[in-house]
């Protein structure tokens, strides 16, 4: 049977496979991009919120912001211009769900030492230590698949945002007027300093500015063209084929982590920051329990951070806008708690010592 719009020909059948092609090379391209962008601007999300805490500073988590804006702007046009090729992510409305599955990944986000974005980022840059949370996360989506943790969450809803209403479109022109704003800002600052495309091209870092605005136009592009086209859906189908459950294995599944990881190691080579690390057991361990935690909770947000970050915050889907906060709040209570034990820590040896000198001076 041919699909609707299309003739039982075989120019429809040619027609059909051309179409695909283009989808399949298109997640390529806008992955490989990705990486190599999320290679450059220190994209993470545990390192959003360790600025917080230690520093005090917001720019990081600003520019996760603005990076959502930008999905937001992609996203919601062409899923309103080109809606029978785009659609918006879908909402689940659990709310307890979703804020003890998005505290719980932000749990394992820190247990790792880096979300979806710095895993990559710093294994393609040669800390291969932090590639053992892929199989920590294919392990963690297969525990959820088999306790049936998805079950847990109600069936999706349309997007809030699927029908351009008056107040979808006032919405539109206000984060409009903000990327543009965002975007002359990036431009000007460029100038100023008279960097070029092709220092860009050879830059080790980016101003994290830059690269969240990129992160956001190109992510959300790759979402509205194949949700599955990131490395966790990868590990979460490979997980699933190791112990025999059903396990579908598309091409965009296949070849866009890989276009991904392509872009990191080349991004880190051009910008002369590729430098084998040596394996840490410590981190190896680390990345397992948290990659796991991190898994499992994507079962029931449902999603990991890039995809709340860039398809469901921007489709205001309801598990997106209570998970990643909590996720975010986890995280910063984490880290808070860590650098409290450390202080302390470290101001033991600090009291003693004081201590000691006092005896002395009374001795003497």
């Amino acid at each position: 049977m041919c699909e609707i719009g299309l003739p039982c020909t075989n120019y429809g059948v040619k027609l059909r496979l051309m179409m695909f092609d283009i989808r399949v090379m298109t997640v390529v391209l806008l992955a490989f991009a990705f990486g190599f962008v999320a290679q450059r601007g220190g994209v993470c999300g545990v390192l959003a919120a360790r600025q917080i805490v230690e520093t005090g500073g917001v720019s990081r988590l600003k520019a996760f912001i603005v990076a959502s804006l930008w999905a937001f702007a992609v996203a919601v046009p062409l899923a309103w211009f080109f809606p029978s090729h785009f659609a918006l992510s879908p909402s689940h409305g659990v709310i307890g769900l979703a804020l003890a599955a998005g505290a719980f990944y932000g749990a394992g986000t820190i247990v790792n030492g880096a979300c979806v974005f710095g895993t990559v980022s710093r294994a393609m840059s040669g800390n291969l230590s932090f590639v053992a949370a892929l199989p920590g996360i294919a392990t963690g989506a297969v525990l959820a698949g088999v306790l049936q943790l998805a079950h847990l969450q109600d069936a999706p809803k349309p997007s809030p945002l699927i029908t351009p209403t008056p107040v979808a479109w006032i919405g539109l022109a206000v984060v409009l007027a903000l990327c543009v704003a965002t975007l002359a800002g990036v431009v000007i600052s460029h100038r100023r300093s008279g960097v070029g495309v092709a220092q860009l091209m050879r830059a080790g870092r980016w101003r994290t500015s830059l690269a969240m605005l990129l992160i956001g136009v190109i992510g959300s592009a790759l979402f509205m063209t194949a949700s599955g086209w990131s490395y966790p859906s990868l590990m979460r189908q490979l997980g699933n084929a190791a112990v025999g459950r059903p396990a579908d294995f598309p091409l965009v599944t296949v070849l866009g982590p890989f276009a991904l990881f392509a872009g990191g190691i080349v991004s880190a080579w051009l910008g002369g920051r590729f430098v084998l690390a040596r394996l840490s057991p410590k981190q190896i361990t680390r990345s397992c329990l948290g990659g796991a935690m991190m898994g499992s909770a994507a079962s029931l947000v449902p999603g990991g951070n890039d995809a709340m970050l860039l398809s469901g915050l921007p489709s205001l889907g309801l598990h997106a806008l209570l998970a990643y906060p909590a996720m975010l709040a986890t995280q910063l209570a984490m880290l808070w708690a860590v650098r409290q034990w450390r202080r302390s820590r470290n101001a033991r040896p600090a009291a003693i010592t004081a201590l000691n000198d006092e005896k002395v001076a009374r001795e003497r």
